[in-house]
């Protein structure tokens, strides 16, 4: 069904594409088929056509670990994520935004010993107060194809 979508998508695209709508769905799609460069590409596009969109930005940052934990990340690569995850919560600051973020601080800084501020349990408490579900975070974690860490 997937393919389905992204190929109808794709077809809406030929006469529409800077449609900021179509460019978020047809990125879902590849996202959910765990093609990350092309999801990256598609939810960049869809910023530049529609730069008040926070879950572009933090989907584009999820597309950015390529299914790998940000622990076996670059630092290019994770400084690129937390502008995109800085960008949507000065958007929207939503709980699930500083989920992420908080994973993101420990696994690639915590796990290798970095000291960061704000550090990954500060952005724990920061979700928690702004609140998310439990839905939400399994939906993060099955998305970004990583297991949950335990202090989450």
């Amino acid at each position: 069904n997937i393919n389905r979508y992204a190929n109808a998508y794709k077809k809406e695209l030929a006469s529409s594409p800077d449609n900021p709508m179509l460019n978020n769905s047809i990125a879902m799609c590849y996202l959910k088929l765990k093609l990350y460069t092309k999801a990256v590409q598609s939810f960049e596009d869809a910023i530049a056509d529609n730069i008040d969109n926070s879950e572009s930005y933090f989907y584009a940052a999820v597309a950015l670990l390529n299914g790998k934990k940000a622990f076996l990340a670059n630092r290019n690569t994770i400084d690129k994520i937390e502008e995109y995850i800085n960008a949507a919560l000065a958007i929207e600051p939503r709980g699930l935004y500083y989920l992420f973020f908080a994973y993101i601080r420990y696994d690639y800084y915590f796990r290798k010993h970095f000291k960061v501020e704000p550090n990954y349990a500060e952005l724990l408490r920061k979700a928690n107060s702004v609140g998310y579900s439990r839905v939400d975070s399994d939906l993060l974690f099955d998305i970004l194809a990583v297991d949950k860490p335990q202090d989450f």
